[in-house]
């Protein structure tokens, strides 16, 4: 009996070879792309990354006596960004309730200058509940949103000062690279400044964006192709034949721990002409992304039995995903039993690669690293066909009823 293979990987690129050629191409501009775009109500400023310009944000608002409530896991850059100018005792964790999809306890404080808000899971939390805690305390709203719902809507909500976005290899917009921020032309004193900071930067050298790009290759065809994908799976069977200590587990931690997919050291720098006309060719181009992530992660949604979807997704509500990461959660102590099970049957998963919670103690953290050392990234539905969806499910199903109704949660 022929062994079934989901031929996707716990990512995706939305974009086909024709348009990872482009951003090659674009290399070779002579056409000078100004750094920001300003229309009436609101000042477009673009960075070499996301984290980039999270951290020009830090630098701009920086001081001695910072004070920041925010939620309470980050992406990995930006809980060490945050951590780096701010002092422990000064960062207070904004709590989420227990599926991890809505604000359940604001902070106490008598001031508070930055509020940073991260969400999760390809959707939007609710942070409309932070309307008087920023009346009160007149802070800024920065937002992670490179996770988050429509980009049909500029921010979460209204409230927001400084939207953030990443244009990376696996988001949306994609440039192979990037990210840009949205702030209201109210705050003048503000997009001045930020625009200092960034006009300053060292500048990304066009050879290193080629190299960059000529890396990302391997991971296109991983992620993208489902041939090579395949045919690899099935290189590596024969070689754990052979040799008991290699997996396809072991080999998607390793890939993606060497290939984020995001530059570590100097993401602090300014965008290259190339880079800046792949943004500005893909600022909008995002609307057949979402239609094809909300279409296949519904379809996902449906072929799970009702009683396993708050188990597996408890951040669920409704609403399709819109990221790329196919994201699930399983109870801490059954995270590598997962892996192993998933594994058994050549499905590719990964352990969180993305979250961190942040080192010093606050009340209820234990909460919060239970939480995000549960998350793991299973195949990603993009680039699945029905079957294979419905393949993934069956195993979900399997594992629950196997290893999870009987232990209860």
């Amino acid at each position: 009996m022929v062994k079934r293979v989901i031929k996707a990987a716990p990512d995706y690129l939305a974009l086909n070879f024709f348009d990872f050629i482009r951003h090659f191409t674009n290399l070779f501009t002579s056409k000078e792309y100004n750094l920001w775009i300003e229309s009436d109500k609101y000042t477009t400023i673009f960075g070499y990354s996301c984290r980039g310009l999270f951290e020009v944000c830090m630098q701009y608002f920086y001081k001695e006596d910072l004070v920041v409530a925010t939620t309470p896991i980050q992406h990995t850059s930006f809980r060490n960004i945050l951590e780096k100018y701010v002092k422990p005792e000064n960062i207070h964790i904004i709590r989420l309730n227990k599926n991890y999809n809505g604000i359940e306890e604001i902070p106490k404080l008598d001031n508070c200058d930055l509020a940073v808000i991260t969400h999760y899971f390809g959707q939007d939390m609710d942070i409309s509940v932070l309307s008087e805690f920023k009346k009160k305390h007149n802070c800024i709203i920065i937002e992670d949103r490179v996770q988050g719902g429509t980009l049909d809507l500029l921010s979460s909500h209204e409230i927001v000062d400084i939207p953030i976005y990443s244009m990376g290899m696996d988001k949306r917009p994609i440039a192979l690279g990037g990210g840009f921020m949205y702030i209201n032309n109210q705050h003048k004193e503000l997009i001045e400044g930020t625009k200092k900071i960034i006009e300053a930067l060292p500048i990304e050298k066009t050879g290193k964006r080629f190299k960059e790009m000529v890396k990302k290759l391997p991971t296109f065809l991983f992620y993208n192709s489902r041939i090579f994908l395949a045919s690899f799976i099935e290189l590596l069977r024969v070689a754990t034949f052979f040799n008991r200590d290699i997996s396809l587990l072991k080999f998607a931690k390793a890939y993606r721990a060497k290939n984020p997919g995001f530059d570590r050291e100097t993401f602090l720098s300014k965008p290259s002409q190339g880079l800046l006309k792949s943004m500005y060719q893909n600022l909008d181009n995002y609307k057949k992304m979402e239609s094809l992530f909300a279409k296949k992660y519904a379809y996902f949604i449906e072929c799970l039995d009702p009683e396993i979807i708050p188990y597996f997704f408890p951040w669920y509500k409704g609403n399709s995903s819109l990221s790329s990461y196919n994201t699930i959660q399983i109870e801490e102590h059954l995270v590598d039993q997962f892996l192993e099970f998933l594994t058994e049957y050549d499905i590719t998963c990964i352990a969180n690669p993305t979250y961190k919670v942040f080192n010093h103690s606050y009340e209820n953290k234990e909460v919060d690293v239970k939480f995000n050392n549960g998350i793991v990234y299973i195949p990603s539905t993009p680039n699945m066909k029905r079957k294979e969806i419905e393949l993934l499910a069956d195993k979900l199903h399997d594992f629950y009823h196997t290893f999870c109704k009987e232990k209860g949660k």
